[in-house]
């Protein structure tokens, strides 16, 4: 099999996303749920040796998260309001696929998840722009079908006989499979209120 890297790109892609905090989603407790201007950025897909069929995807990278300090959750150490996201990874192998990842903020049909480091994960987004209200803790979310996602890395890597799960967890383990998350400046999401409903 082909080595393929995953490249989450420091590059806007012009589009802005509708995104909610979480996991609270009503920061100022009036009842209704905020909304921010979130950007989006592309992510692209190509083998190590040869990036000629590179795949271009478009995926959330910075959320807005509000764990309320009055109520925190204890999956998270952080309190209070953060501009959620990595800053930049070196390339590194994927430490794990893990398929049976279920999205927490919103349903999705599409399971699996790319560990990138610590709860830092890849995995699926909304299924497009226009499908606003996800949110997120720091994780990478792939806008439109994330089994489509996993197939252009299957193609890529030249695997075509296995189901996509057992594809990618093959990838991880033979160590073929890698990500970088390449530098952007963290956006400050608190001053990007656009509406609530």
């Amino acid at each position: 099999m082909n080595s393929i890297l995953i490249t989450v790109t420091g590059i806007e892609t012009g589009d802005i996303y509708y995104s909610r905090s979480y996991p609270d989603d009503d920061y100022n407790d009036n009842g209704k749920i905020e909304l921010y201007s979130t950007p989006v950025y592309k992510v692209t897909i190509e083998g190590t040796l040869n990036s000629s069929k590179k795949k271009e995807w478009k995926a959330l990278r910075f959320m807005p998260f509000w764990n309320d300090p009055s109520s925190p959750s204890s999956s998270y150490k952080t309190k209070g309001w953060v501009n959620s996201g990595l800053t930049s990874v070196a390339k590194k192998k994927v430490p794990m696929y893990d398929k049976n990842y279920a999205t927490h903020n919103r349903f999705s049909p599409f399971g699996g998840a790319f560990q990138i480091q610590g709860n830092f994960l890849i995995h699926a987004g909304p299924s497009d722009i226009s499908e606003s209200g996800w949110g997120a803790a720091g994780c990478v979310e792939i806008i439109g079908s994330f089994d489509d996602f996993k197939k252009d890395i299957a193609n890529l890597a030249g695997i075509s006989s296995k189901n996509l799960h057992e594809a990618m967890n093959d990838l991880v383990k033979a160590g073929k499979l890698f990500v970088e998350v390449q530098y952007a400046l963290r956006p400050n999401l608190k001053s990007k209120f656009h509406a609530e409903y």
